[in-house]
């Protein structure tokens, strides 16, 4: 009898070892996200408000940037970057060819794209791109994700994760893994690494008056400000309410827009300490299936430059995905989402009291 039970106790044993690693076992690591702030979650304790302009169609959205001719841009899961007349009405104005996310435009009025399945590509006309920076097995990049372009020309670069690539986000979450990386890039292979070690190196952008760069731990819930000359770093933000995606800065109102696409997971942030756990969780849902998710309203967050909050936008939460990118135009916020069926456009809010 005391055979069967030894026998039966190290099958079990075997059995959970293999499944926390054996193949295609999750690499978690330990990983400690700040709480939300409750005066920052409170912010979004106000009644939902509807867009007043919905244009559907505009599928995948990921990023949302006014251009140098008064149009307003829009990269979709399809490869097509779209432009918008301020009268109204979408046009095809290139193809990357790939998928798009992160746009923006240098100081002489050409846009760059963080391809994620390309990387850095600078548009030439047509349908033609410069690549600057090669998406892996050719290239560097793994996860390329958002731009922003200084005034000398240079391009502030996130890889979102060293570890997994477009499509496979979640797996970076779950495991707790920090290997983002923020890149300056001057023209074709030449760069420089800024910082590393990011919980998911999302959002960037920056203020043209002091050159300060902001950049986003996803996972983290957090912002950081950069010096792009000296790689200085400072925390401005932590403990948001969901987690950041991608940020607009507006220089006319000194203002840092952040789109949080999603509520934080508290069931699942509390297996972050715990690896072997999150370890054996993994595979229950390679067989189960992902848990329900938080709700994914639309969430957006502006602050002015010492990091005080002047507007919130708490949009519904009706579509499959929130919302990733948004930038001011024609006195609207105009919102995008990584798997949003639309672009859409809020009244501009009230100043918060």
């Amino acid at each position: 009898m005391l055979r069967w039970i030894v026998s039966i106790f190290a099958t079990l044993v075997l059995l959970i070892v293999l499944a926390a690693y054996g193949p295609g076992a999750l690499n978690a690591v330990k990983f400690e996200p700040t709480t939300p702030d409750p005066a920052l979650a409170a912010l979004f304790d106000t009644a939902i408000v509807e867009p007043e302009i919905r244009e559907p169609g505009l599928i995948g959205a990921e990023d949302i940037e006014p251009g140098p001719d008064g149009r307003l841009y829009a990269g979709l899961q399809d490869g097509r970057i779209m432009a918008r007349d301020p009268e109204g009405g979408w046009s095809e104005f290139a193809n990357t060819g790939g998928r798009p996310l992160g746009l923006g435009f240098g100081p002489d009025g050409t846009l760059f794209v963080a391809d994620a399945l390309r990387g850095l590509l600078r548009h030439q006309g047509g349908d033609d791109w410069e690549v600057w920076l090669a998406q892996e097995p050719d290239g560097r990049l793994v996860f390329t994700d958002d731009i922003t372009v200084l005034d000398d020309g240079s391009v502030i670069l996130s890889d979102a994760s060293k570890r997994y690539g477009y499509g496979n986000y979640m797996s970076s979450y779950l495991e707790g893994e920090a290997t983002g990386v923020i890149y300056r890039v001057r023209g074709p292979d030449d760069y420089a690494v800024l910082a590393e070690g990011l919980a998911f190196a999302n959002g960037v952008t920056h203020d043209p008056a002091t050159g300060v760069v902001y950049i986003n731990e996803t996972w983290a819930a957090r912002v950081w400000t950069l010096d792009p000359d000296t790689s200085a770093m400072e925390l401005f933000l932590d403990g948001l309410p969901g987690y950041p995606d991608n940020m607009h800065f507006d220089p006319e109102a000194g203002l840092l827009w952040i789109a949080m696409p999603s509520l934080r997971a508290d069931d699942i942030e509390a297996l972050h300490p715990r690896p072997f756990v999150k370890r054996l969780i993994w595979r229950w849902i390679q067989i189960a299936g992902l848990p329900p998710l938080p709700p994914r309203p639309v969430m957006i967050l502006a602050v002015d430059r010492d990091g005080t909050p002047v507007h919130v936008i708490h949009g519904p939460d009706d579509q499959p995905y929130g919302a990733t990118g948004m930038a001011p135009w024609q006195g609207r916020i105009w919102v995008g989402g990584l798997e949003r069926e639309s672009v859409d456009a809020f009244a501009y809010p009230e100043r918060l009291p």
